[in-house]
């Protein structure tokens, strides 16, 4: 495995000690849906503020493939924590989902300050913000913008 593999899977994101995981009744793997909302703080200079920590009420944009509408990536795992770090670990370009969708090019890489929507497979919606080593539970976000033009994006 290449070296920066092995260092972003190093990285994986503990899960957070409040939450309570949803532990499976067997082994089976379930299915996970997640969409990535990218946090466009600038400062007044223009400079990325997200990598600060995400703040409610923040602007994100929500990650689209170009000219297909938003990318919404499908796990199988066990718990929503697990179900997050792949999502993290797809939004590094490292890896397709389970049904072979990648990260978009010419979008950054999901990072500090981002949110993580996962839905679970009983339906239940959970947003989740990429911390230095966590993954904290947030608010549903209401600052909504668009990708395109964003600093989160090189396309215009």
């Amino acid at each position: 495995m290449p070296r920066f593999l092995r260092l972003l899977s190093a990285r994986a994101r503990a899960p957070h000690p409040d939450r309570p995981q949803n532990p499976p009744t067997d082994d089976r793997p379930r299915r996970y849906t997640a969409t990535v909302l990218l946090n466009v703080t600038t400062g007044p200079r223009g400079e990325a503020l997200h990598l600060f920590g995400y703040q409610h009420g923040q602007p994100l944009a929500l990650v689209e493939v170009l000219g297909d509408g938003p990318l919404v990536l499908t796990v199988d795992t066990s718990t929503i924590d697990a179900a997050a770090n792949s999502v993290f670990i797809i939004g590094n370009g490292s890896f397709a989902d389970s049904l072979g969708r990648s990260w978009p090019g010419g979008v950054r890489w999901v990072s500090i300050g981002d949110v993580l929507q996962i839905t679970d497979p009983g339906g239940d919606v959970h947003y989740l913000a990429v911390a230095s080593d966590t993954l904290d539970p947030v608010d549903a976000p209401t600052n909504l913008v668009p990708l395109l033009g964003s600093t989160a994006t090189s396309h215009p």
